[in-house]
């Protein structure tokens, strides 16, 4: 019968010092004694975890398993006991999520209050920050989950949930004479020249961040070359300024229904995959996710698909 692991922080030791004798100093104990702990645990899974040839040693591809595993399961465990110490004290639980501000405030008006209905016992820390930096907050576990649109290099560590594929689209005021000729191009069935933006001014988010390095990934294939661009750290501001007619920018399409003056604004669907990427939640890959945080991410989605 596989044995359960008493004291977790022996291997988790081993595995951080590459000494058996090493760690048995760290943790107080006798070097035979450390060596036998580690052998009655590979005969209880019938697996090496250790590389004994190596030095420092090294952990087997069923080591690494285990080390993951154990530190989850720590993590799992502080965590619970964070949670019953809310409950005995009286105080709420905390649920920590990261978004844009942008994302944060076109989604948190629609989804929050019912939110907050169901669950009157949990308190939610908004952590608002530029998608570049929302999986920092995972890594340094300052959030329990962020909602993003994702990159192409998720960390290994992390796992994303997809709640919909969003599509970027280019806003224009209709009021510019530019615009109307996208328009009518539109009208006439033909793909709209992106080469009548060479003379415009566009506004984009920072070119480290998803959206703006897909729309010039997508500009630079269609040889498209932008002369006056203004960027910012924020979606909102971009919007802003081309709803007072002061440039294009592009923009994802959930935030359309929220866009100032939307009346006066014309959006176009530019019709290619390089324009479409996945909005997600990310977590911290096999940790515990309280259910608040399960029912927020569920409930997220169903808000989206209302949407389409």
């Amino acid at each position: 019968m596989i044995r359960t692991d008493k004291n977790p922080e022996y291997f988790l030791e081993v595995a951080r010092t590459g000494s058996i004798s090493g760690a048995a100093k760290r943790l107080f104990i006798s070097q035979p004694y450390l060596s036998q702990y580690i052998l009655r645990l590979e005969e209880s899974f019938q697996v090496k975890l250790l590389d004994r040839e190596k030095t420092p040693l090294e952990l087997t591809p069923a080591g690494k398993i285990y080390a993951s595993y154990l530190e989850s399961g720590l993590q799992m465990y502080h965590k619970l006991l964070q949670d019953f110490d809310g409950l005995r004290e009286g105080g709420l639980e905390t649920i920590r999520v990261g978004l844009t501000n942008w994302r944060s405030s076109t989604l948190l008006p629609a989804v929050l209050p019912a939110f907050t209905e169901r669950y009157p016992q949990v308190k939610l820390q908004l952590l608002e920050v530029p998608n570049r930096s929302l999986y920092e907050l995972i890594a340094a576990d300052r959030a329990d989950c962020v909602i993003m649109n994702t990159t192409l290099n998720i960390p290994a560590s992390m796992t994303s949930e997809v709640l919909l594929y969003e599509k970027i689209l280019l806003v224009g005021h209709r009021d510019n004479p530019t615009t109307q000729q996208l328009l009518q191009m539109q009208i006439e069935g033909i793909t709209p020249d992106l080469h009548l933006l060479e003379s415009e001014r566009v506004i984009l988010l920072q070119p480290e961040s998803d959206l703006a390095a897909r729309v010039l990934n997508y500009l630079d294939r269609e040889q498209v070359v932008l002369r006056n661009v203004l960027h910012t750290d924020n979606a909102a501001t971009a919007l802003n300024l081309t709803a007072r007619n002061f440039g294009f920018c592009f923009l994802n399409s959930t935030g359309v229904r929220s866009a100032p003056d939307r009346e006066d604004l014309a959006f176009f669907d530019l019709g290619s995959e390089d324009l479409v990427h996945p909005l997600c939640a990310v977590y911290r890959k096999d940790t515990y996710l309280h259910p608040a945080a399960r029912d927020l991410i569920d409930m997220t989605t169903a808000f989206f698909k209302e949407q389409r």
